[in-house]
């Protein structure tokens, strides 16, 4: 991979794992569509650390909190213990999942056709939960009012989101939506929610990052996390403003751009 490739995709990687559009169904179509080799697992895992520096970085007040909620758990608030409780139960389904299927999700679901066609659920997924937001007539909850049934179905959309194509922001974003959860409130919930996720991934295939770095040379990666890791920072920034202010209809609506991309492309090279 060229320094300019890294470069890139770590560029996508950092905007696209925030941003409700699925990092991972932009991993393979942007390469696909430029006529790029599709990234390695390991480049993959690499630049998913770079994004993860970038969400601890934001939220390292409410992460050093959860530390200290761990450690002295006896003498932390209720509102502290609940909220590590939450991310704790919504972690569960992702790992379950991600254990049992994940092999077999990389050998039927890493298909440009099949990837486009995912982005437009995430696209639907996005608007739905907008349409429905706007149709509740009771008040939105905030994050201390979430229970751990709330928990277990946010956690259960993220579990799903390990179809590549499906955001996982845009899926934990949206099903809490559906509960009732403020926009707000809902995506920093996911964003909290993302770093054992990324951190277990990231733990679970170190050893090929480390051995292809070692048999490629490790400019590429250095690069990818770099730039992954300034364009997330970016990007959490950029979008708990946007969606406190436009909402989520306008990601639904680039998805479904992004899908007819990706299956135009698709049709084009038969």
């Amino acid at each position: 991979m060229s320094l300019l490739h890294a470069l890139v995709l770590g560029l996508v990687q950092g905007l696209t794992e925030f941003i409700p559009v699925s990092s991972s169904g932009h991993l393979q179509l942007v390469p696909f569509i430029f006529g790029w080799k599709t990234p390695s697992v390991a480049f993959d895992v690499a630049v998913h650390f770079g994004t993860l520096l970038a969400v601890v970085y934001v939220f390292r007040e409410e992460v050093m909190r959860l530390i200290r909620t761990v450690i002295h758990w006896r003498d932390a608030g209720d509102a502290d213990r609940m909220l590590l409780r939450l991310i704790v139960i919504g972690t569960i389904p992702a790992v379950i999942v991600g254990a049992a299927l994940n092999h077999w999700v990389e050998s039927v679901f890493q298909r440009p056709v099949v990837i486009s066609l995912l982005l437009g659920v995430t696209g639907y997924l996005l608007l739905s939960a907008e349409t429905k937001a706007e149709a509740r007539t009771e008040p939105a909850r905030a994050i201390d009012e979430l229970t751990n049934r709330d928990g277990a179905i946010v956690g259960g959309w993220q579990a799903f989101s390990i179809l590549p194509g499906v955001s996982r922001s845009g899926a934990t974003i949206g099903g809490a939506m559906r509960l009732g959860i403020s926009r707000q409130a809902a995506a920093r919930y996911s964003f909290l929610l993302s770093i054992p996720v990324i951190a277990g991934a990231i733990l679970f295939k170190l050893p090929d990052m480390v051995h292809k770095a070692g048999a490629t040379g490790v400019g590429p990666f250095i690069v990818g996390i770099l730039m992954s890791a300034l364009s997330g920072f970016v990007a959490v920034k950029w979008f708990l403003r946007m969606i406190r202010l436009k909402g989520l209809r306008p990601f639904g609506v680039y998805c479904f751009f992004a899908m007819v991309a990706g299956l135009i492309t698709a049709l084009a090279r038969g």
